[in-house]
């Protein structure tokens, strides 16, 4: 492959649309987030680590406009601003302050890379250790897991769904440095692409980006992912959810190829968000390995839903969204 423009950092966070900022608000929160800050038409939500947001809500109909990564050095931005269709740098005006630069993916999708965003103060979360087996973390310790949402730490990584996903994956490669850590196929056809960032020596999340082939021939959102502090945190988070009459659609289980544990949900217009933990983290020892369909959405729990990883308006025309 050729050398990259720049290799970015991390992904940070994507841009989603939706009608009612207030109902999607009540999700959210549900969900594990906290509002970070809001504007007359926008939504930005945080975590429990330092990003100030790690989703933003626009007023819209509902759809994803993109996403944002998080690049190394206001260097690097000012060399991503010298690619055909890119944006010079310039300040975000949004809450958090910070500068980025703008770009359009293959697919439509608008990808911002930014640098210099406010961090926040970590918000304290207390998580005892686990006794499992011969691994004895927890002694005279109780385990008493509260009635919460659980606790959302970080984006973890975002789907999305194109018509081409070779041809997207070349894109974010050559201008961001993504590679591929394991991909899905079937014979010479390419279903999806789960891509990690390129940190050379040091380890990073499995997949940061899904590019996968839309089955519906739409490009669209197909899930976003962030990371829960702990299991206890997936199973009272559920609890939470349900309890709240949210949309559940898949989980809890186990994912083959990033290992996470996983358990996914629709907010009010059919766009899925996932909680996950315990996710496997490589480095530039991982090989790219193409595997096919048969085993690799998950290795326990239930099984994949047919309408999962549609776009949410393929969803609800099958009358699917459960």
């Amino acid at each position: 492959m050729t050398e990259p423009l720049i290799k970015v950092q991390d992904v940070i966070y994507p841009r989603l649309r939706v009608p009612d900022l207030e109902k999607m608000e009540r999700f959210l929160v549900d969900f594990g987030m906290e509002v970070s800050a809001r504007t007359a038409d926008t939504l930005y939500l945080r975590g429990t680590e330092i990003d100030h947001h790690i989703h933003v809500i626009e007023r819209g109909a509902p759809a994803i406009a993109g996403l944002a990564f998080q690049a190394r050095s206001m260097e690097d931005l000012s060399k991503l601003s010298s690619a055909k269709g890119a944006s010079k740098v310039e300040p975000t005006n949004e809450p958090g302050g910070g500068y980025r630069v703008v770009m359009t993916d293959p697919a439509g999708f608008q990808v911002e890379t930014v640098f210099g965003i406010e961090a926040l103060e970590r918000i304290p979360v207390e998580s005892l250790g686990l006794n499992l087996g011969p691994r004895v973390e927890r002694k005279s310790e109780f385990k008493r897991v509260t009635d919460r949402p659980a606790r959302i730490k970080r984006l973890g990584h975002v789907g999305i769904n194109v018509v081409d996903p070779d041809a997207v994956f070349d894109w974010y490669h050559a201008h961001f440095g993504i590679l591929r850590a394991d991909s899905i196929s079937i014979g010479d056809i390419n279903l999806a692409h789960f891509c990690r960032m390129d940190r050379d020596e040091g380890y990073t999340d499995h997949h940061s980006v899904l590019i996968g082939r839309a089955p519906d021939g739409i490009p669209g959102l197909n899930h976003m992912s962030w990371e829960v502090s702990d299991l206890d945190d997936m199973w009272i988070g559920q609890e939470r959810l349900l309890d709240a009459e949210h949309d559940h659609t898949w989980g809890i289980g186990r994912h083959t190829l990033g290992s996470q544990i996983f358990d996914y949900w629709r907010d009010p217009w059919g766009q899925i968000h996932e909680h996950y933990t315990d996710g496997d983290l490589v480095n530039e020892a991982h090989e790219w390995t193409v595997h096919g369909p048969e085993g690799a959405a998950s290795q326990w729990g239930p099984q994949m839903p047919d309408h999962f990883g549609r776009t949410h308006q393929a969803a609800s025309k099958e009358g699917n969204s459960k």
